[in-house]
């Protein structure tokens, strides 16, 4: 059920249950949230902050849901034809970009995007599957979602640090930078 104002205005997958109210996407939520955050940051007074979004995250499971089954047991990154973000991967993405570029105008350069999807989308070894509980704990399902093999984060970290970066430094080479910082 979602309220705005103290107003009901609708709800996700109740519609049987409540066929006077009106159906929404379950994305609404996820969208408002966002929306109202960007909202925030912007009518806050004296911010003088950056604010980094770094998108969603997909699963990757395969053979069937995290309690269905489904794993996520791949050893090795994906290629970029061999990934493809649709279904309601694509629907948290989009509500969440969507909401930054209709917010991040007001920021003054003070909102950025940090895109990590299709990155992320490429590494299914990222994940600990059945590795990442106790191998005597009874659990029926698989860990796909928890980002704590060494390798994506790490990437995150990387494009991160290039968006903090003066743009300045960003036009010198990879070689002048690494000589600039060096003692």
């Amino acid at each position: 059920m979602f309220y705005e104002k103290g107003r009901l205005v609708g709800c996700a997958s109740c519609g049987q249950r409540h066929p006077e109210v009106t159906e929404m996407s379950r994305f609404y939520g996820y969208r408002m949230a966002f929306r109202t955050t960007f909202r925030t940051l912007k009518d806050l007074k004296g911010y003088k902050g950056v604010t980094f979004l770094r998108t969603f995250s997909p699963g990757h499971y395969e053979n069937g849901a995290w309690n269905d089954g489904g794993n996520c047991a791949r050893t090795r990154p994906l290629g970029k034809e061999e990934v493809k973000l649709e279904g309601y991967h694509m629907d948290f993405y989009n509500a969440q970009v969507e909401e930054f570029r209709a917010a991040s105008w007001r920021r003054q350069n003070k909102l950025k995007l940090l895109d990590t999807t299709g990155a992320s989308l490429m590494r299914p070894d990222g994940h600990p599957n059945i590795y990442g509980r106790s191998p005597n704990r009874n659990a029926t399902f698989n860990d796909c979602v928890h980002w704590c093999v060494p390798g994506p984060i790490d990437t995150w970290n990387e494009f991160l640090f290039h968006l903090m970066k003066p743009l300045e430094s960003r036009k010198l080479s990879f070689w002048d930078q690494l000589r600039r910082s060096s003692p």
